[in-house]
């Protein structure tokens, strides 16, 4: 495939805004099997949840790029894919992807070795307000539950909110490794009107 650097618009799909990340340790979050499966919300009319098939790269490629910059991903999401694992949400009316999400092997945290991963939700912008992202990654957690993962985990930036605010409701909580996480958790939470909701993971040794 050939990929680009940098976000990319489409005729009639805008990109996200692209956002400096301001720190430099990634954001981790983490689900215990003990929570159990989750109820994956309907499929709005209009809108198909199916598994990636070979056919889907170059719209996979439009759809990846409205929100990361990321080059050259599609040969590592590929090889540490789950079977079943590659979630897209295909719009029937353009054949357009409008939502991803995919359940991986193996783990790109020295803290979850082994783990299984959720990995790359994006929806597209021009489709959000449907809840495609919430089905989506619901879709993946299950998935990953059902490998028999113990504590999978995901990792995320401060501003990826909308992100966060799913992975929320969906039973990930966060997942403290440094001594300054604690009080970014904080603030991301307050800005969601969950400022209430505490329930952080945390290693047993912070850097």
């Amino acid at each position: 495939m050939d990929r680009m650097n940098g976000l990319r618009a489409l005729p009639g799909r805008p990109s996200y805004t692209a956002l400096q990340q301001e720190y430099a340790h990634q954001l981790e979050m983490a689900r215990t099997s003990s929570a159990g499966l989750i109820e994956v919300p309907p499929t709005p009319g209009g809108y198909a949840l199916r598994q990636f098939c070979p056919s889907d790269e170059i719209r996979y490629d439009d759809l990846f790029h409205l929100a990361f910059e990321d080059s050259d991903r599609f040969s590592e999401i590929r090889e540490r894919t789950l079977e079943q694992g590659f979630f897209v949400v295909e719009h029937l009316a353009s054949r357009d992807l409008v939502a991803s999400c995919v359940a991986m092997r193996g783990s790109s945290s020295p803290r979850h070795p082994e783990a299984g991963q959720l990995g790359w939700l994006v929806t597209d912008p021009s489709h959000v307000g449907k809840g495609l992202g919430s089905i989506v990654a619901a879709s993946v957690t299950n998935r990953l539950l059902m490998e028999d993962y113990a504590r999978p985990f995901l990792g995320t930036e401060d501003m990826r909110t909308a992100a966060i605010s799913i992975y929320l409701k969906l039973g990930w909580r966060p997942y403290i490794y440094r001594s300054e996480m604690e009080a970014r958790w904080r603030s991301i939470l307050d800005r969601l009107g969950r400022k209430h909701e505490r329930g952080f993971l945390y290693s047993q040794a912070p850097e």
